[in-house]
């Protein structure tokens, strides 16, 4: 396909184009099967002019994109955004300033909460997208125009959504709380790798229930299947499901595990599991590591259901999808503790807006 970008002096103009826009669309087209991290086959820029396809499969020198990333005078616009941008920082080594998720935006504009792009465009702008090429591997070439032209639709409208979303929040007045919120996008902690240290607490253990010597057995095998998947390149859960860890955990046995490698790396990675339980067996008890959830009596939990019925009629006054004001496990731990200033309802516009009276009417003393 001779309309993707192969080149860097390709790329660098079509980077000099946008910032001369002042706004950067973006979206990424991938692979996510065998890999700890997905590979990228396309990425989607754009300005309000012009958009183009990066072809991510020819090694190309990226730096024009990275530095025009980390632009703080160019508006990154993207939807659902966490994702794409954590493909991005890998790929390009950019940390990204100025972004505007237009599904976060949305939430504060009279959408609900996590709507999807291809619904968004046609409510906001009346727009419609086609999903044809829905089934591409992204990674296989040549690209027919029909498959560049669907990938491209997914940046070529942001620019005007964006615009419409600002205009949607400044007439219901929420527009600097959403702007507020966007900040959180400039953390670049939010795009690296899990920290093996403290992935344990991601993993779904449902009705499994630990004590601490369970819980420390499960931080080191989580620990262990990190550290591989990202050392051998291969989806974590190819190395073990979470059921298999959360049942290693309680009790000692590796029996339990499941995983999808084949003989000698099947043998290695079951010899290391051991290992790893029989050390953290020995944990001394002082060093368990506490229990991630909290428990709250019968009283929290009526106070809370209680500041959800009454967030969700406030919410609806004010134009904002509830949910991105806040959830129910935030919520209950608020009413548990309004004193808590790590709290997002303690601070900030929540707490302007919400949060104050919230303690007010439902905190539990």
């Amino acid at each position: 396909m001779d309309d993707l970008i192969r080149t860097k002096a390709e790329l660098e103009e079509a980077c000099r184009c946008a910032k001369a826009d002042g706004v950067l669309s973006l979206d990424t087209e991938f692979v996510w099967m065998r890999t700890y991290r997905p590979q990228l086959g396309i990425v989607q820029m754009g300005c309000r002019e012009a958009c183009w396809a990066i072809d991510c499969m020819t090694g190309l020198d990226t730096s024009a994109l990275k530095a025009l990333i980390e632009d703080e005078d160019v508006a990154k616009i993207l939807h659902d955004a966490r994702q794409d941008l954590t493909h991005l920082h890998h790929w390009t080594g950019a940390n990204p300033q100025n972004v505007f998720d237009t599904q976060l935006a949305a939430a504060f504009a009279g959408f609900p909460h996590g709507i999807g792009l291809q619904k968004l465009l046609f409510e906001a702008i009346d727009v419609g997208l086609p999903k044809t090429e829905t089934r591409t591997d992204w990674t296989q070439r040549p690209l027919s125009d029909a498959q560049v032209k669907y990938a491209l639709d997914d940046v070529r409208y942001l620019p005007a959504l964006r615009d419409e979303l600002m205009r949607r929040s400044d007439e219901f007045g929420t527009q600097l709380w959403m702007l507020e919120d966007q900040v959180r996008y400039d953390d670049a902690a939010l795009y690296a790798d899990y920290d093996p240290e403290t992935v344990w607490q991601r993993v779904k253990t449902r009705r499994i229930r630990l004590d601490g010597r369970g819980r420390a057995v499960l931080k080191a095998v989580a620990a262990l299947r990190e550290e591989l998947a990202q050392k051998w390149n291969l989806p974590r859960n190819w190395l073990g499901d979470d059921e298999s860890l959360a049942r290693m955990a309680s009790d000692g046995r590796v029996g339990h595990l499941v995983h999808r490698l084949h003989g000698g790396q099947g043998d290695t990675v079951r010899a290391l599991y051991a290992e790893a339980v029989m050390a953290a067996l020995e944990t001394p008890e002082a060093e368990w590591p506490e229990d991630p959830h909290r428990h709250y009596i019968g009283e929290v939990l009526d106070a809370a259901d209680a500041a959800l019925a009454w967030l969700e009629e406030k919410a609806e006054m004010l134009h904002v999808d509830p949910t991105a004001i806040a959830n129910r496990a935030t919520v209950t731990a608020f009413v548990d503790d309004v004193t808590d200033e790590t709290n997002p309802l303690a601070s900030g516009w929540r707490y302007e807006v919400v949060g104050r009276e919230l303690a007010e009417r439902f905190g539990v003393e």
